[in-house]
């Protein structure tokens, strides 16, 4: 991604946030952070915090799709912009981890197939990569919308 389109999407991103929350009357600061990996990041901070994160971020993953949206809208469609809040994302990534290793080991152990609950692509994709090499199982997603899942299966 060109640095300038991404430092361009960052602040249209930035902007855009800082409205979408003032007009929510949420107390929340914006730091962006640019990652190389991952293009731009806003990290988010403030004595709302815990309503971005309540219910398993769905709010954070919300309000990321809305500002992807409005990038897309203005044209920046080639630019991707990642929601962060007090770090919850490396936190939760590390946790998902634990958990397909967990359930990889069970579904090994008895030889049945795990449903693991639903959760947003984002997540499951970290499961699959997670276990993509893991020998005696393979993962596949199921279900649709809020409902999809990850569906952890003996066997190759």
């Amino acid at each position: 991604m060109n640095e300038n389109v991404s430092e361009a999407a960052g602040e249209f991103a930035v902007r855009f946030l800082e409205a979408l929350m003032q007009a929510a009357r949420f107390t929340l600061h914006v730091k962006e952070e640019q990652v190389a990996d991952q293009g731009v990041v806003l990290e988010l901070h403030g004595a709302d915090s815990g309503l971005v994160l309540a219910n398993n971020a769905r709010l954070l993953y919300a309000m990321e799709h809305v500002v992807n949206q409005a990038l897309h809208h203005q044209g920046r469609s080639d630019s991707k912009v990642t929601l962060d809040c007090n770090g919850y994302r490396s936190t939760r990534v590390l946790e998902l981890q634990l958990l397909a290793r967990k359930a990889a080991e069970k579904v090994r152990t008895t030889g049945v197939p795990l449903s693991l609950q639903p959760m947003p692509s984002v997540e499951r994709r970290v499961i699959h990569l997670t276990l993509a090499e893991e020998a005696g199982i393979r993962t596949e997603s199921s279900g649709l919308g809020l409902n999809r899942h990850v569906v952890i299966i003996p066997g190759q």
